[in-house]
């Protein structure tokens, strides 16, 4: 016998992991479905048509825009009544990238040997996740496999737009605010240090601005790498923190309270749970397997709890509208959506637009911060430069003062 070990979702709604001693796979899903699990990817098993694979089942073959690619193609195919193991095939020739074949001949030969599609991309949860799989393996018993994959394409590219636009939008007032401080800390360093050697040599006096500026010239010029040695153990520490789950829950509380940033941040991780709640429940996924889904989507741990008591409270049979609009994490506009989604039984479609309109709004004040934040960095580190300069001219112009 073989000894199958697997992750699953309870009857509760939780994640979790088991092993099961059978002759065959068939045989090992009965054994769990019996214990009132729900199966979510084999850990591992004992075809030999994986051990090729094996090693690389933790690391991740496909990048972001692959995978939507890949995910685009075979909804494709199968909407147009290719068989699965025939249509992962035509990818498979067409394609030209190494990462794409590698992992369209793992699920060709994973098919080909009798697992269905969700069991063979749950082997690989490193490119395909919980929700990945789920929607697969929804679509695969509803019969609707073709019209899964196509909304799963559409949420992944639109999930990737915003994260790009975020990254985009970001660069300029990076880049401005990164040349500012390295031109300060130039001048700071190297400049200011010089003129401190005139100024000694000719017994100037100098101002008290300027003193404190060459003082601060020459101790960075000295003592530049114990700066950065420690800035680099600072980040190394903080990093350490933030991994830790109490790190992470101080981080994250101290995120949603910054003015302004905060509500920002929190709307898009409110958004992220609109929309892959309602792309999960258009799938035809349980509310309760996609609350726990989402949990893990979800980045703030502050709204992580709240979708954890969210689900626990559902399982009891409260309504999800009510329940959000006790949370004040979520806008008016959403709990509104969703209640009316409730109602008439759309409460999947209620989600996306709510995510839909939300991002809409992010995207406006994420353009107004920066618009805000490029003068404000040029004021700031003009003020900055413009008075190393003025302390500097100031003092040069007392040299004419001194008696010779």
């Amino acid at each position: 016998m073989t000894v199958f070990k697997y992750e699953f979702f309870d009857q509760k709604g939780s994640k979790g992991r088991g092993a099961c001693e059978a002759d065959t796979k068939d045989e090992a899903l009965k054994i769990l479905q019996s214990r009132g699990h729900r199966l979510i990817r084999w850990i591992n098993l004992g075809s030999a048509s994986f051990s090729l694979f094996k090693s690389q089942n933790t690391r991740r073959i496909l990048n972001q825009d692959l995978l939507i690619q890949f995910t685009k193609d075979l909804a494709h195919l199968i909407k147009s009544e290719v068989p699965i193991d025939r249509a992962i095939r035509i990818i498979e020739d067409s394609s030209s990238n190494k990462s794409v074949k590698l992992m369209t001949t793992f699920l060709y030969d994973s098919v080909q040997s009798g697992s269905s599609l969700a069991e063979s991309m749950g082997e690989k949860p490193a490119d395909f996740d919980d929700l990945y799989v789920s929607m697969i393996r929804v679509g695969e018993t509803g019969g609707i496999l073709a019209q899964v994959m196509e909304r799963l394409g559409e949420f992944m590219e639109r999930t990737q737009e915003i994260k790009k636009f975020i990254i985009s939008t970001s660069i300029y007032p990076a880049i401005l605010l990164s040349v500012g401080m390295i031109s300060v800390l130039v001048i700071m360093g190297f400049v200011v240090p010089k003129f401190a050697d005139i100024f000694r040599d000719l017994g100037q006096d100098m101002p008290f601005s300027t003193k404190m500026l060459l003082n601060m010239g020459v101790f960075l010029g000295q003592w530049w790498w114990v700066l950065i040695t420690i800035t680099i153990l600072f980040c190394l520490i903080s990093w350490r923190m933030i991994k830790t789950s109490q790190g992470k829950i101080i981080m994250d509380k101290l995120l949603i309270r910054i003015p302004y940033l905060g509500d920002l941040l929190m709307n898009i991780q409110v958004s992220r749970f609109a929309r892959t709640l309602g792309v999960l429940v258009q799938s035809g996924v349980p509310i309760l397997r996609s609350l726990g889904i989402v949990k893990d989507v979800v980045g703030n741990i502050i709204l992580k709890g709240s979708v954890v008591y969210i689900a626990d409270q559902v399982r009891e049979g409260r309504n999800l509208s009510s329940l959000m609009k006790e949370n004040k994490m979520f806008p008016p506009m959403i709990v509104q959506m969703v209640s009316l989604g409730e109602e008439s039984g759309k409460m999947g479609e209620m989600l996306v637009s709510s995510a839909e309109n939300l991002d809409v709004m992010i995207q406006n004040r994420i353009k107004m911060l920066l618009t805000f934040i490029e003068p404000f960095a040029i004021l700031f580190m003009g003020i900055i430069i413009g008075g190393i300069v003025v302390s500097m001219l100031s003092t040069i112009f007392g040299i004419n003062d001194i008696s010779f």
